[in-house]
């Protein structure tokens, strides 16, 4: 979801509430465990809490990040740092890059929970629940749900309201790139290697497994169809041949039409497993 940004205003909101929960004990103790490193900054919107990324990747000026610069997280800004490994004075900005801080997280990409990926956010300064393969800043160590937020309306690229919710999330900074977890991974470790291995002997490449599950399952109901086609209509003929010996000449074409039917069966999902397996 793209927005369009707003951070003076967004950000100017939530230091209200920075401020309130940056009071209280357990937020002090949070935000005394983080270790900083000191980067220049000719931004105004950061404050503590604000997720930062790099301007370029060879610089050492930083911004609020947003999901256009996820790529170039480097922490979270803070105040109280235990550890500050240096310090540039005048228009500098201490960044929490290692231990726990409390950061700016909305629920804009779905509710945030303890143990969630925080990655940057549409929105200047705010992270939000990472769900795709992207750049994060850290794990969260406690639900959104259980922490003071403001809720904040803003506008879409498509002119559409939508409203999300801001709070001081305590994170472990530990930047790096998270790699979720595809659906077809999971598939890929309950399906025996041999249905991939045929898969993609007969196709000639790589297949993917839910296409190899899905033409799996569509073949054996095929012939599972077929099978009890043909035993519905063998037992039927053999019960009605016992009643009836004379009409065994019309009981056999029955049972040729039974087993065409079977074949006709077969034929359609193999014709199904094959496009399922080539497209």
């Amino acid at each position: 979801m793209k927005t369009r940004n707003k951070p003076p205003r967004i950000l100017t909101a939530i230091s209200v509430i920075s401020y309130l929960i940056l009071l209280s004990p357990s937020s002090i103790a949070t935000a005394s465990s983080a270790i900083s490193q000191s980067y220049q900054t000719d931004s105004g919107n950061i404050t503590q809490g604000t997720l930062v990324s790099l301007t370029t990747s060879k610089s050492s000026l930083v911004t609020p990040a947003s999901s256009s610069s996820a790529a170039a997280l480097i922490g979270v800004a803070t105040s109280k740092p235990l550890i500050e490994l240096s310090n540039s004075g005048q228009g500098s900005v201490q960044v929490a890059v290692g231990g726990t801080v409390d950061a700016f997280v909305s629920d804009i990409n779905g509710p945030v929970k303890a143990g969630d990926k925080v990655t940057a956010s549409p929105i200047s300064g705010i992270g939000m629940k990472a769900t795709t393969a992207s750049e994060i800043v850290g794990t969260a160590q406690a639900n959104l749900s259980s922490t003071k937020t403001v809720t904040k309306t803003f506008t879409t690229t498509n002119g559409q309201k939508a409203s999300v919710h801001v709070g001081l999330l305590p994170i472990t900074v530990t930047v790096s790139y998270y790699s979720a977890a595809a659906p077809e991974a999971s598939i890929a470790s309950i399906l025996p290697p041999f249905l991939q291995s045929i898969a993609n002997t007969l196709t000639g490449k790589q297949v993917s497994p839910l296409r190899v599950l899905l033409g799996t399952c569509a073949l054996l109901l095929g012939f599972i169809a077929a099978t009890i086609m043909l035993y519905v209509a063998i037992r039927s003929q053999m019960i009605s041949i016992g009643r009836n010996p004379l009409a065994e000449s019309a009981i056999r074409k029955g049972l040729v039409d039974a087993i065409v039917a079977a074949i006709g069966v077969l034929l359609i999902t193999i014709g199904v497993v094959y496009g399922v397996l080539f497209s």
